[in-house]
């Protein structure tokens, strides 16, 4: 949870949600008997514990997230919409089949924006996919996601190999076979192509060749379209997005650590384009002088920046349901995890400040804004009544 000045007086808060991937429920057995975890059961938590601390709006950070349950992206996706279909699926034959969420309820309908990159695969993609459809959410970040919008079935060879006894030693593997496709509900594959957002931020993993995507495997299958299904979209994004995108575009034009991610990926199609590499020692090292100095410069530019005026609380899993919030000794940008002894302080020295991440920073601005608009709109208010 960031805490910052609203610039009358008192603070804002927003919430962001870390979400490594959609993993199922599944059985643990310790001393304090059996405790059933998933991802919609464990969000479920944190988010009912950020809207008591009062958060004006939420961002989904989906960022490296390969996927997993696909019943969980579903149940997931079900905490934000009323209900309606979420994904489709066609197999080999031509079946389509509709996953749906058919739970009425929603946990949260504020505010929300889901940050991906091109790490973002499978059950993330049709989480973003979805809620972008459906005008749920705001999307940002890198140009698009991984596009794995196939599905596949794990089958074990040992059946097959004769002869199948319990006593072989050797395992022959697992074949993964392709048996159908996943659909957006709008009837767009997310195959190939992935999720693209709302709101593009530059991002030198978008210009590396080096990165495998779906865009790189050979033979991966098409994009293609299949017939779209009905659903209620609730169009909270569209009105506004291109004011968002404005005033998006002007930061970033004049944010520093922007202005470093162009100067990389600048170089760095300038590299993945040069086929040659000197073999004079002498040019090499220089090159390499040349590269600390720009850090090094880089490194002093930051550590004259003024420090942000916010605040940062670690609300985790394991201390979301503890009364209050993790206090802060008053220092500036520090982050505390309550019931540990880990505090990382940027304010002071002798301790490691949090990484630099513009991509969070400007959605967090980018979120501030859409709150904003929304307010004076009053159509947030006008669809949870529908609702």
């Amino acid at each position: 949870m960031i805490e910052s000045p609203d610039g009358c007086g008192g603070t804002n808060r927003i919430g962001v949600i870390d979400l490594p991937s959609f993993y199922a429920t599944v059985s643990l057995s310790g001393n304090s008997g059996h405790t059933e975890r998933s991802t919609t059961a464990d969000v479920t938590r944190l988010i009912k514990k950020l809207e008591q601390e009062n958060v004006t709006g939420l961002i989904l950070d989906l960022r490296g997230n390969p996927g997993g349950s696909l019943e969980e992206a579903i149940k997931f996706t079900g905490l934000f919409i009323k209900d309606g279909p979420v994904v489709l699926t066609r197999n080999s034959n031509g079946r389509v089949s509709v996953d749906s969420d058919t739970d009425s309820s929603v946990l949260y309908d504020g505010p929300l924006v889901v940050l991906f990159n091109c790490f973002s695969a499978s059950a993330s993609e049709i989480v973003a996919a979805a809620l972008q459809d459906y005008g749920r959410a705001l999307t940002v970040g890198d140009t698009s996601t991984f596009g794995k919008g196939t599905v596949q079935n794990l089958d074990p060879l040992r059946p097959f190999i004769w002869p199948a006894t319990a006593s072989a030693t050797n395992d022959p593997g697992t074949l993964k076979i392709t048996v159908g496709k996943y659909y957006r509900v709008t009837g767009a594959s997310a195959q190939l192509r992935g999720v693209m957002p709302d709101i593009i931020l530059p991002d030198t993993l978008s210009c590396r060749t080096d990165i495998t995507s779906e865009r790189t495997m050979e033979n991966a299958l098409p994009w293609d379209t299949i017939q779209p299904v009905n659903y209620n979209k609730l169009n909270l994004v569209q009105p506004y997005l291109n004011l968002l995108r404005e005033r998006s575009d002007a930061r970033v034009a004049t944010n520093q650590e922007f202005v470093y991610i162009r100067q990389d990926i600048a170089e760095l199609q300038k590299l993945q384009t040069d086929k040659t590499a000197t073999l004079n020692e002498r040019e090499a090292l220089k090159e390499r002088e040349k590269i600390a100095a720009q850090n090094k410069a880089r490194d002093t530019e930051r550590d004259a920046r003024k420090a942000p005026d916010e605040k940062i609380y670690e609300l985790t899993v394991e201390n979301c349901d503890q009364p209050g919030r993790p206090s802060l000794p008053g220092q500036t940008n520090e982050v505390v995890a309550s019931g540990t002894t880990n505090t990382v302080t940027a304010a002071t020295g002798g301790k490691t400040p949090p990484p630099i991440d513009p991509m969070l920073d400007e959605t967090e601005n980018i979120l501030e804004d859409y709150v904003s608009l929304l307010s004076k709109s009053n159509i947030l208010i006008a669809n949870h009544i529908n609702l």
